[in-house]
């Protein structure tokens, strides 16, 4: 029978109850808490106040997870990290974001973008520039190990008629979504 759970993709629990499915296993959190590690960054980070250098910005690489807490907590870690983003929206087709001067220890330095777009959390930089992914992992990994700072925000998608209802306190952080009739911007 455990052979049978197995090559269904489930492995049962001891106490015989509900199966827990195989990936989710190590993957699924206790609670919804920042990961907690110790992270040491390569690079120096600093908020940029100049759009004009996000202009050569595109996405390199979305957050890991695909928990919709995952998206809370990005953003509530990008706050601890750099203070309020330089845009935000009621559309979260375009929550948010930040331009960001990453720079290392000899002082080459590139320009990333850290924003929530229609695909979620998202890193984004000058692609053409050398070593611009190893940098947005890098970013990428200090925002997953960054406390989460307090933070509440409602907004909408505009294309699904959902209304999302989220943030974090004391570093847990939540997501929730309903469909209604009317958006944020019908008030």
């Amino acid at each position: 029978m455990i052979l049978l759970a197995i090559v269904c993709g489930l492995l049962l629990n001891t106490s015989k109850q509900n199966p827990i499915i195989l990936d989710q296993q190590e993957s699924t959190p206790q609670s919804k808490k920042y990961s907690g590690e110790k992270y040491v960054s390569k690079y120096s980070y600093k908020k940029v106040n100049d759009p004009k250098a996000a202009l050569m910005t595109s996405n390199i690489l979305h957050a890991t997870s695909l928990e919709e807490e995952t998206v809370a907590q990005f953003r509530g870690a990008l706050i601890t990290l750099f203070g309020q983003p330089q845009r935000t929206s009621q559309n979260f087709e375009e929550a948010y974001g930040y331009i960001i001067k990453a720079t290392n220890s000899t002082g080459q330095s590139w320009i990333l973008t850290a924003y929530e777009g229609p695909g979620g959390p998202a890193i984004g930089g000058d692609t053409e520039k050398d070593s611009i992914e190893e940098v947005a992992q890098d970013l990428l990994n200090l925002i997953e190990a960054t406390k989460p700072a307090d933070f509440e925000d409602v907004g909408y998608y505009e294309d699904t008629g959902s209304t999302i209802r989220y943030g974090c306190k004391a570093q847990v952080c939540f997501y929730q979504e309903s469909t209604t009739e009317q958006h944020a911007t019908d008030e």
